[in-house]
């Protein structure tokens, strides 16, 4: 009986061990089962801005772009703007080359960047439509309607699991482009359409809601909104994977892809479905290295070579013509004004309304005399191939004062290197880091003394035709990148008023209007140098000067009640004058006696 107790107590132990045993591998195999997670993949750009093909200062094009979506096989391709504007090979099209290159790529959607609108609001529903996707944006409308047609939303499902994309424009970035652009626009809140149209897709049974925006300040704009997983983001022009709070204070991840193509994203969400929940969010950005390596879409070359063989006729088009030579020598332009910096101000006057204009020497990129005769549109991008654009900032007549002063000292060392190369003939003759910063000007009469020291070699400057005023305040045009570049902190330090067209394409604008406006452009001298000339001006140079701004400590500018007080300095010397005559006169009798 001993035994068969033993036997059975044996029997009970083992199958206790074995069941705690079971027990364990079930949950070793419950805690690595995952049957229920699905995990979604979204490629992402943004501010690609006209970028094309593979460069070599970029680790995309849309060549590789489209080899990389392939292998990827993602569920979404999504852009979050300024993608149709920017490089010449864009703008010459007015972003169509662009628009075919995304629908040979694939992308699913894409929110509008501020600088989308450039080619006006109409311009931008045209694009979209060639490049077969839909452009969203929900706080965007025209007469009370969606202007792009739509609610501003895209869902899909993937195994099972329903994603939602919302989307808004960032209203305080509207003025990122000229007013007619955007005219008749209504920009609602863009917190509020995004929590709203989260809330709306939840209900619906979305189980992911992805955000995508072109937006200022990421932190700023989700901590007023609710809802939402992640925002897939563009403007910044950063690489970004940051987590920030919402409303409710929820964590919500932010991710953004650089800009230019310099980089590509990828977002992975898992989603477990038996949780119902988000288990992760990965970003990955792909390596430099990994993307030169990548062989380019066999299909999207062969796009961008015939996209290419057609602008070449274009490029050889005549957009105006000049009866003057104008040097673009990469050396005048950084030693002083030129007929081609005149021409290149006077077209940012014209396209922004600004009472001033600059262009920086290194902003123009011609490197040679281009003859009088037909202007094409190449010559129009060896000019201007950056694909900067033309920005309008407020400052005071102060600060533009200053600008000269600094600007003609950046001229003053640049002409002592030009003198030594000239005079060596040597190629190793050292420029000033700064060089390039010299500016060339539009809207404005300066006459100067370089033999004076800084600060006040500036002797004269009119506005128009009036003299310049140190506290009043003026708009000022220039190019987006001296307008935050270290050389000018009276630029850098202010907000931008608006953003504008592509300098290259205002350009083209203002030669469109004939050769008469060209001339007059060109041969509107704004700069006068008056180191070496006599103390009596000339007729010239009294025109020039006649009018003076007011007054600075040290800087050379004349008091704006100059001419109002000149008939009293004018019968002053009148009486002095007199005086000397009777003494004169006096003496020469006594003498003669």
């Amino acid at each position: 009986m001993k035994r068969i107790k033993r036997f059975w107590s044996f029997v009970l132990s083992a199958t206790m061990v074995g069941a705690v045993v079971l027990s364990g591998v079930g949950a070793v195999a419950q805690e690595g089962d995952t049957s229920d997670e699905v995990t979604v993949k979204i490629v992402h750009t943004n501010d690609i801005h006209g970028r094309s093909a593979y460069q070599e200062d970029t680790a995309f094009g849309f060549d590789k772009l489209a080899t990389f979506v392939k292998e990827e096989d993602p569920d979404l391709v999504l852009d979050a703007g300024d993608l149709f504007h920017g490089q010449a090979f864009a703008t010459l099209e007015e972003g169509a080359s662009i628009a075919e290159l995304v629908k040979a790529v694939g992308y699913d959607a894409m929110t509008p960047g501020n600088h989308d609108w450039n080619y006006g609001k109409d311009r931008l529903k045209e694009l979209g439509e060639l490049a077969g996707l839909p452009i969203l944006a929900g706080n965007i409308t025209q007469d009370g309607e969606n202007f792009f047609g739509n609610d501003g939303t895209l869902v899909k499902t993937v195994d099972g699991v329903k994603i939602g994309v919302v989307t808004a424009f960032d209203p305080e970035i509207k003025d990122d482009t000229a007013p007619r652009n955007v005219e008749g626009l209504t920009f609602s809140d863009d917190a509020q359409e995004i929590t709203e149209s989260a809330q709306k897709l939840r209900e619906e049974g979305c189980d992911i809601v992805v955000a995508l925006s072109h937006q200022l300040y990421c932190d700023d704009f989700i901590a007023q909104t609710k809802g939402i997983d992640v925002l897939i983001a563009g403007h910044e022009h950063v690489a970004l994977d940051q987590s920030y709070p919402d409303a409710d204070g929820k964590s919500v991840k932010v991710v953004e892809a650089g800009c230019y193509f310099g980089n590509v994203g990828v977002l992975s969400i898992t989603y477990d479905t038996a949780e119902e929940a988000i288990v992760s969010m990965e970003e990955k950005a792909v390596p430099v290295s990994e993307a030169a390596d990548m062989a380019s879409d066999e299909t999207v070359s062969e796009l961008l070579n015939q996209i290419q063989e057609r602008q070449a006729g274009q490029l050889a088009q005549v957009v105006g013509s000049t009866g003057r030579d104008l040097d673009g020598r990469w050396e005048k332009l950084r030693i002083e004004e030129t007929g081609l910096g005149r021409l290149v101000t006077a077209a940012y006057l014209e396209e922004t309304g600004a009472d001033i204009a600059f262009e920086n020497a290194g902003g123009i990129r011609l490197g040679k005399v281009l003859p009088a005769g037909d202007i094409t549109y190449q010559d129009i991008i060896d000019i201007s191939p950056f694909g900067n654009y033309i920005v309008t900032k407020q400052i005071t007549g102060e600060a533009v004062l200053s600008i000269l002063e600094k600007s003609i000292d950046i001229g003053v060392r640049n002409k002592q290197s030009y003198d030594q190369w000239v005079e060596t003939g040597s190629d190793q003759v050292r420029w000033p880091d700064d060089n390039g910063s010299y500016l060339q000007f539009g809207g404005i009469k300066v006459t100067y003394d370089t033999s004076k020291p800084m600060g006040q070699r500036v002797i004269s400057v009119q506005v128009g035709d009036q003299p310049l005023e140190l506290d009043k305040v003026y708009t000022v045009a220039t190019n987006n990148y001296i307008s935050l570049g270290k050389a000018f902190n009276e630029l850098a330090d202010v907000p931008e008023l608006h953003q504008y067209a592509a300098c290259d394409e205002a350009l083209i604008r203002f030669m469109q209007q004939g050769q008469e406006k060209v001339d007059a452009a060109t041969a509107n001298q704004g700069l006068q140098d008056v180191t070496d000339a006599p103390e009596r001006p000339s007729e010239s140079q009294s025109e020039t000067t006649s009018d003076a701004p007011s007054s600075s400590a040290g800087s050379g500018i004349d008091s704006p009640n100059t001419d109002a007080e000149s008939p009293v300095w004018v019968w002053g010397l009148l009486a002095v004058s007199s005086l000397c005559v009777l003494i004169g006169a006096a003496h020469g009798k006594k003498a003669r006696e």
